[in-house]
């Protein structure tokens, strides 16, 4: 039961991390790459 709104604030998480990329990759690769990075750091430490 708890785990319910933990997975809908990953999914509107999701959702603005592909906002922000999408705006990072116009502005720059190397950025993005780093926001990756740090995205999936951040994942691992949730699981």
């Amino acid at each position: 039961m708890r785990c319910q709104p933990l997975r809908r604030a990953l999914v509107s998480l999701r959702k603005n991390h592909q906002k922000f990329t999408h705006k990072v990759l116009k502005i720059q690769p190397l950025s993005f790459k780093l926001h990756n990075l740090a995205f999936g750091f951040f994942l691992m430490l949730i699981w």
